[in-house]
């Protein structure tokens, strides 16, 4: 009798225990997908960020350059009447001179400031200044946490390196994975590219420090 009551306890409890566990799996594997899909959306929202800048830079240095050539021109245009003046009453020596400005100011090249890219020391074209853009703590699209150290070693199972110190891209090599070959973006806040050995499986990494 005791045996038949057990069989039937059993009979109701393993299905239970199967359903849970099915559940915990369930619930896992939804957990890590929508961990993907933010972590995946986030990078997407940098990178539309980061066109963003750019585009907004490009015309500030349009406009920059377009106000810059405009005040050229009334300083050359005003030099060029006083010129013009004074070889009329005679005093050529100070009129050679105004025409030697107006020559030196007509050769001189009009270039953007670019305050950020004397002070940044990720736009900076040394390799050292360069590697230094990407230690830190960096969770990449397969939600795992790496930070990286200097020298080249991160607290994992990898390492990275400098491979283009002007286009910014590195090579992290993983123990058990194949290396992926990745590019900083010009904020310093994403690195985004593709495995080594295969270029159509996309990976990425965003900063989280």
């Amino acid at each position: 009798m005791n045996f038949r009551l057990f069989a039937v306890a059993a009979a109701f409890v393993l299905p239970l225990s199967l359903v849970t566990g099915e559940e915990d799996i369930s619930k896992l594997k939804s957990s890590e997908a929508r961990t993907a899909g933010e972590l995946d959306q986030h990078g997407t929202d940098v990178r539309s960020l980061d066109r963003k800048f750019q585009e907004d830079l490009a015309r500030l240095e349009e406009a920059y350059l377009s106000e810059r050539e405009r005040m050229q021109q009334t300083l050359v245009e005003s030099l060029a009447k006083e010129q013009k003046a004074l070889t009329k009453k005679g005093k050529l020596d100070q009129a050679i001179r105004v025409r030697e400005q107006i020559e030196e100011i007509t050769a001189t090249e009009i270039v953007p400031p670019h305050p950020a890219t004397s002070q940044s020391p990720r736009l900076n074209t040394s390799g050292s200044t360069l590697a230094k853009g990407i230690q830190g703590t960096w969770r990449w699209s397969n939600g795992v946490d790496i930070r990286n150290l200097e020298n080249g070693r991160t607290n994992g199972n990898g390492s990275w390196r400098l491979l283009n110190p002007r286009e910014q891209v590195y090579e992290f090599q993983w123990k058990r994975l194949a290396p992926d070959h990745v590019k900083l973006s010009p904020n310093g806040r994403v690195l985004e590219g593709t495995k080594a050995n295969n270029p159509t499986i996309r990976v990425w990494a965003v900063r989280v420090d």
